[in-house]
């Protein structure tokens, strides 16, 4: 028998010799260890049976340091013994308090947490992956971390160590140059216990599962993308994430049938990437490198990695994947040389099975996971909520605090806007994720900075990706020059269920469209931080930047990113010595001309756009005709949609700009608009959606009657009959002919306008007459 793992009295440790009882109990290299909760695979379905002593008890096959035993709590209620074993299913990894034999599980405080479960495999075979350092590990018990826990594909394997990562292999940069060692930015080498304890799991059928041996563990053949057999693995380890230098690993889970890759080629860029235009076919399809779409994140999350970089020195970084952003700010709240109360800010939290990119990224920048102190998230999707609970668990092992972020509107949802009108709307965030609903504890104050010192963030209420999207601007201190640069992130991007009205995302449609009106109008923005790194090239920029300066011939003169973003579209037209059309407003107006224009409905035969399907405005439906408006700003010219964005020629590869073919869109940078914060005095419109409204869409060919929801009155200003509107003229020409509607235009004027059913300002032959 190996020496202890922790200091115990002869008797205990005669017992300990005894009965082998815990997972961690015994075996480790002989320095002392803190008691630690047991851990093991459920290979059979669990049984509930009444106790002797009233009450039940819950009995589960596990597969555990020990050998395959069967684990039963004490009695506890028989509600409590009903949802245990709802909880538990064969390929649980799960931990529990030992109890006094190496059969009993012990009472948890609150007995609905005497086993916790740590991941889940079920009967599929797709990949799960876990960093030994981060993400999952068994639960704190007595006041400390539990041993740590790694997932992966097992791709080397000595007598005293083995290697486990996600096949991830980058040989060369974008600019094909070769790097002198291949990246493998997922994998990780650990030493192997003696007596590490293995078992061959049948995810077939796990009542076949039976202990192995280290030497039987089969090694993925090779790294090669199109080898798509692979050696799916869990381990557990001696000891926490702060011993880890001296951790082993003592227990082995190898799944059978082996897991299944796409058999795609992976790459640090987005999915069907400009980048990868000039890299060839695809030996295996036969396909251009460019063309092949990779497999969606839940079923294989290896194939949106990407590497994560600085934005801003000491300060912003980017630590997602190459499909959903997060963010890291480094906030010096004001103190830059006390760090004792620094906040390490995240940014929305990615998908659910990408973790350990996360927790990765941030280590190799510089960043412990577990420094983070407050979480942002920007809407209930699971995209972007989908680690909350990981990080959550990994903050509690440590015995940290997280504060949790949210809109309230996506949370609890909306009960009322700021106009005072009541609402019963759902939120977007699923009734199943408790956890993060109880442990939000601060909910966004609109339309206000949040100060952090170096570090400013103002929160703006966009609704119609979800009933309570937000979008961020994000104010950071350049500490190279000492001035503030603004990035503005847009936090609902997606079109995704509003493709076409129906009775509950008609108000969201409208909704939608006047958050990047409104966007647009009110701000002044540096730069993007895109939500979705395959909507905006934040990711291929640096991947750019990078084979920029890894190129010899520009050692001397080397950029960053705030060099490689653009802030103005390069070829926008200059008007009064300035780019009319910023990167920010560009990529706004990519997603509102989908929801707006006809033209878009044309570019994807599944959309049906405001202009030809609706809804309209409430007494708009057959547009207004010389109505008087109050203009409440000096108005801008809006350019169509620029389909190359971030186009920069100081480096090689974004000398022609990034244009994204994720999805359908209209690339219009001829087209012009007029663009104005309005008051039209049209009674009949209140600023909203009312419940239960009915209206003839002509694209549907159908009447619906809509869910009511907030447009404009999402904000407090008021106007004569409703709230204050951004709205545009329909499409002109010609930047001329924008620049004649602009001219009549004065701060404070009242015209004569008419509108079209979608509120569009009608444009007569002269354009100059729009605005009479």
């Amino acid at each position: 028998m190996q020496q202890p793992f922790f200091k115990r009295s002869s008797v205990q440790l005669a017992a300990c010799a005894a009965t082998a009882a815990a997972l961690v109990a015994c075996g480790g290299s002989g320095d002392d260890l803190p008691p630690s909760r047991s851990a093991g695979l459920v290979y059979g379905t669990p049984t509930v049976a009444a106790a002797a002593t009233g009450g039940s008890t819950v009995s589960v096959a596990v597969l555990t340091r020990d050998g395959m035993k069967t684990i039963s709590t004490a009695p506890v209620s028989t509600e409590v013994a009903t949802a245990l074993q709802a909880q538990l299913a064969p390929g649980d990894l799960v931990d529990w308090i030992p109890g006094a034999t190496a059969d009993q599980a012990a009472a948890a405080p609150d007995p609905a947490q005497t086993f916790n479960v740590l991941m889940s495999k079920g009967s599929a075979t797709a990949a799960q992956f876990d960093m030994s350092r981060y993400g999952v590990e068994v639960s704190r018990h007595e006041g400390a971390p539990g041993p740590m826990v790694a997932a992966g594909w097992v791709y080397g394997k000595t007598p005293g160590t083995i290697t486990v990562g996600d096949g991830g292999l980058v040989k060369a940069d974008m600019a094909g140059r070769a790097y002198d060692t291949p990246i493998k930015r997922y994998e990780e080498t650990f030493q192997v216990a003696r007596d590490v304890k293995v078992f061959a799991v049948d995810t077939s059928d796990y009542a076949k599962s039976a202990a192995s041996d280290y030497a039987s563990i089969p090694v993925t053949a090779n790294y090669d993308y199109s080898t798509t057999s692979r050696q799916a693995a869990y381990l557990l380890f001696d000891r926490n994430h702060e011993r880890a230098d001296k951790a082993k690993v003592v227990a082995i889970w190898y799944f059978t049938p082996q897991s299944t890759s796409d058999g795609k080629p992976v790459w640090d860029v987005p999915t069907l990437s400009p980048l990868l235009a000039d890299k060839g076919n695809d030996p295996v399809s036969g396909q251009p490198y460019v063309a092949i779409n990779a497999t969606g994140v839940t079923a294989a999350p290896y194939t949106r990695s990407t590497e994560p970089f600085e934005m801003v020195k000491d300060t912003l970084y980017f630590v997602g994947d190459n499909e959903v952003s997060s963010y890291i700010l480094k906030a010096d709240m004001g103190t830059p040389n006390d760090k004792s109360d620094d906040k390490i800010i995240k940014i929305d939290a990615g998908w659910a099975n990408s973790g350990y990119q996360y927790w990765k990224n941030m280590e190799l920048l510089g960043i412990d996971p577990r420094s983070v102190t407050d979480l942002w998230l920007t809407h209930g999707h699971g995209d972007h909520y989908g680690t909350v609970v990981e990080q959550l668990r990994m903050m509690d092992n440590v015995g940290k605090k997280l504060t949790l972020w949210g809109s309230k509107e996506d949370t609890t949802g909306i009960q009322s806007d700021l106009q005072g009108n009541s609402w019963n709307i759902a939120p977007a965030l699923p009734a199943s994720e408790t956890e993060i609903r109880a442990r939000t504890t601060e909910f966004y104050k609109f339309d206000q900075w949040y100060e952090f010192g170096n570090v400013r963030i103002m929160v703006i209420f966009s609704p119609g990706h979800t009933p309570g999207s937000t979008n961020m601007l994000f104010q950071v201190k350049n500490p190279v020059d000492g001035k503030f640069v603004t990035f503005g992130y847009h936090g609902g991007y997606g079109f995704n269920g509003m493709e076409r009205p129906t009775a509950t995302n008609g108000w969201r449609r409208l909704a939608w469209q006047h958050g990047f009106s409104y966007l647009q109008q009110k701000l002044e923005v540096d730069f993007v931080a895109p939500q979705h790194a395959n909507h905006f090239p934040i990711v291929e920029v640096y991947q750019a930047l990078k084979a920029y300066n890894r190129d010899p011939a520009n050692a001397n003169k080397q950029l960053t990113m705030l060099d490689a973003l653009r802030s103005k579209v390069f070829d926008s037209p200059v008007v009064a010595g300035q780019s009319i059309t910023s990167e920010f407003a560009n990529q706004l107006e990519k997603r509102r001309s989908v929801v707006s224009y006809k033209a878009t409905d044309n570019a994807a035969r599944t959309r049906m756009s405001l202009e030809t399907s609706g809804p309209f405005k409430p007494g708009r439906e057959n547009g207004l005709v010389n109505v008087r408006a109050t203009v409440l700003d000096d108005a801008r010219i809006v350019q169509g949609f620029v389909g190359a964005q971030n186009k920069n020629p100081l480096i090689p590869l974004l000398a022609d700009g990034m244009p994204t073919t994720l999805d359908p869109y209209t690339n219009d940078p001829n087209g012009y608009y007029v663009q104005v914060s309005i008051d039209v005095q049209d009674p009949l419109y209140k600023g909203y959606l009312p419940e239960g409204y009915t209206q003839f869409s002509p694209g549907m060919g159908t009447s619906i009657t809509y869910q009511g929801g907030p447009i404009e009155s999402t904000h407090a200003e008021r106007g004569t009959y409703h709230p204050p509107e951004v709205l545009r003229t329909v499409r002109l020409a010609s930047l001329q002919d924008a620049q004649k509607v602009l001219a009549r235009i004065v701060k404070g004027g009242t015209y004569t306008i008419s509108l079209t059913p979608a509120s569009e300002i009608v444009v007569p032959a002269d354009p100059a007459q729009t605005f009479q």
